[in-house]
């Protein structure tokens, strides 16, 4: 099966592919944002994501309920499932 992560780095976002034990890397331009609120980027990415042919379900995973918000609002507009996994934040050593 193959899984798709974007790892996102200051203004740059990066692909990373994997299939049958080999990981790939690419840039991905459409992506680029100098905005500094994840909450916004979130949305950015999860449209971009349900527009790619391959992608069935956009799954956020997020502690802030901001991002849900923001999910419901924009949750039509991607024209895929949308699912939202609320994560638990933890402290370190606890």
């Amino acid at each position: 099966m193959n899984k798709e992560l974007f790892f996102v780095k200051e203004e740059m976002c990066e692909l990373l592919t994997g299939n049958q034990g080999s990981i790939n890397s690419i840039l991905v331009p459409d992506l680029y944002s100098s905005h500094e609120e994840a909450d916004s980027r979130i949305i950015l990415h999860c449209m971009y994501a349900s527009q790619q042919p391959t992608t069935e379900t956009v799954i956020v995973r997020s502690p802030d309920s901001d991002v849900f918000l923001l999910l419901l609002s924009f949750s039509d507009a991607t024209g895929k499932p949308l699912i939202f996994a609320p994560a638990v934040e933890t402290t370190e050593g606890s």
